[in-house]
C-alpha cells in the first residue's frame, strides 16, 4: 500500500523551544511538505522567516509550501503556494502566472468545487475532527471529507483533529494526505511521531482501532434505540464499532447501517457490518467481521479491494495463521470467559489467545464475555484491545460504562 504523506503546517506560538529549532528536528524527520501558515507576521517579516525554513527544507530535501503572501513565494520559488478560498478568488489571473502548484483551504463540497474551478491544485479538507484550535466547532466528520474527495479530481488533504490512527480511514474516504499543527509542534520526538504515521500509512486499521471494540446488540434497546446507545458508546470512547444484525430485514437493516456509519464517521471511529459482505458494501461500511462459516476472507478481499477492512474469527494458531495468509487484516479471538450473548460459544484459554497473537503479525482482539472486572486478566496475552458486547450496552449507562472500559483498556492495552 502506498505512503500517506504528511504535511506540517506551523504556529510558532505553539512551540516550546526556538521555532527553528522544532523546524530543524521536524524536517529532519521527513514529512511531505512544511506549510508555513504563521498569518500574524507582515508579509516582509514573513519574507524573513520564510527564508530561514526554506534553508532547513533544504538542507533535508523536504517541499517548502507558502502561506498567504504570493510574492514571497514567487521570490523564493517554494513548491507551493497555499491560500484562503477568499484570497484565491481576490487573485487577478494575471498574478497567478509564474506561481507555484496552488493550494487551498475548503470547508464544504461547495468551495471544493470552487477551488478546483479557479485553479487550485490541491485542497485542504476540514476540519474532519474535534481540534482545539476550532473549540466548541465539532468536527464535519469523515463522511464530510468523503463528500469532498468525490467531488473533485484534486488530491485532498484532511486537516483538523488528525492523528495517526485516522490515516486508515482518512485514505478510505479518499484522502490523499493528512495536515498536522499542533500534534507535530509539540510533541516529544517529531521523528517518532512521523514513524508512527507511516506504520499507520500502511494499513487498513491501526491498533489503536482494536483497543476498545463494540459490538451492537439490540438485546437490550429497551431504555433507548440502538443508535442512542450507540451515540452513547461513541461518547464514552469506544474505537470502533461492529454492527450485528442477526434477524432484522434487509431493508431495515440497510437504513440502520447507513444511520451507524454516519454517526461512527463523526467520530472518527470505522464500522464493520458483522457477517453481511453484500449489505456492508452496498452501505458503504469500512468493512466486515466474518466467522468460519461465512463468506471465505480470500473472497472477501477479492470482492472488495485492499481497502476494504476485513477481520475473522479464529480459535487455534492454523485458523488464525490461514486467515492471515487470505488476507485479513485482524482477528477476534475468544470466547474467553463466558458470554451471555454467545452461552454454548467454545472457550479458549489465555496461553491459547497468547499462542495465537504470537503467531501472527496481524493484530488480535480478544472478545468473549469481557467484563470491567476480567479485563486486567488480558494484559500481556498480546492481545491489542477488547471487543465488548454487554459490558457496553447492557449497561445501564452506557456512556459511563463505555467510559469505565476505555480508561481501563489505556492501561491494558497502552
Amino acid at each position: 500500500m502506498s505512503s500517506f504523506p504528511l504535511l506540517w503546517v506551523t504556529e510558532r506560538a505553539l512551540c516550546r523551544e526556538p521555532f527553528l529549532d522544532r523546524v530543524a528536528a521536524v524536517v529532519a524527520a521527513q514529512p511531505a511538505g512544511i506549510l508555513l501558515r504563521e498569518k500574524d507576521l507582515s508579509e516582509e517579516d514573513y519574507r524573513l522567516l520564510a527564508q530561514s525554513v526554506q534553508r532547513i527544507c533544504r538542507r533535508y530535501g523536504v517541499p517548502f509550501l507558502a502561506h498567504t503572501h504570493p510574492k514571497v513565494a514567487l521570490e523564493l520559488r517554494a513548491d507551493a503556494l497555499h491560500l484562503p478560498l477568499p484570497a484565491l478568488r481576490a487573485l487577478p489571473v494575471e498574478e497567478r502566472r509564474g506561481l507555484p502548484r496552488l493550494g487551498v483551504s475548503c470547508h464544504s463540497v461547495a468551495e471544493a468545487v470552487e477551488a478546483w474551478q479557479l485553479g487550485a491544485d490541491y485542497l485542504t479538507a476540514g476540519h474532519v475532527f474535534d481540534t482545539s484550535c476550532k473549540a466548541g466547532l465539532p468536527g464535519r466528520g469523515l463522511d464530510f471529507l468523503a463528500d469532498v474527495c468525490a467531488a473533485v479530481p484534486l488530491p485532498v488533504y484532511a486537516i483538523g483533529g488528525v492523528q495517526p490512527a485516522a490515516v486508515p480511514a482518512l485514505r478510505r474516504a479518499g484522502a490523499a494526505g493528512g495536515c498536522v499543527r499542533a500534534l507535530l509542534t509539540t510533541c516529544p520526538s517529531p521523528a517518532d511521531y512521523l514513524h508512527q504515521w507511516k506504520e499507520c500509512s500502511a494499513m487498513n486499521l491501526s491498533p489503536q482501532h482494536l483497543r476498545l471494540y463494540a459490538v451492537t446488540d439490540r438485546a437490550w434497546t429497551s431504555r433507548q434505540t440502538l443508535l442512542e446507545q450507540l451515540e452513547d458508546a461513541l461518547e464514552g470512547g469506544v474505537t470502533l464499532v461492529q454492527l450485528r444484525e442477526k434477524d432484522l430485514p434487509q431493508e431495515d437493516f440497510l437504513a440502520e447501517a447507513l444511520a451507524a456509519k454516519e454517526l461512527c464517521h463523526r467520530y472518527g471511529v470505522p464500522l464493520l457490518i458483522n457477517d453481511n459482505v453484500d449489505l456492508a458494501l452496498q452501505c458503504g461500511a469500512d468493512g466486515v467481521h466474518v466467522g468460519a462459516e461465512d463468506m471465505p476472507v480470500a473472497e472477501i478481499r477479492r470482492l472488495a479491494g485492499p481497502g476494504f477492512i476485513v477481520g475473522a474469527t479464529a480459535k487455534t494458531v492454523a485458523q488464525a495463521q490461514a486467515a492471515q495468509a487470505a488476507g485479513a487484516d485482524y482477528l477476534g479471538v475468544g470466547a474467553l470467559f463466558p458470554s451471555p450473548t454467545k452461552p454454548n460459544a467454545v472457550g479458549i484459554t489465555k496461553r491459547e489467545l497468547a499462542d495465537i497473537c504470537a503467531s501472527v503479525s496481524i493484530p488480535v482482539v480478544a472478545i468473549g464475555g469481557i467484563t470491567q472486572e476480567n479485563l486486567p486478566q488480558l494484559a500481556g496475552s498480546g492481545a491489542v484491545g477488547a471487543a465488548v458486547v454487554s459490558a457496553i450496552f447492557g449497561a445501564q449507562d452506557v456512556r459511563a460504562a463505555a467510559q469505565a472500559l476505555d480508561r481501563l483498556t489505556r492501561t491494558i492495552f497502552p
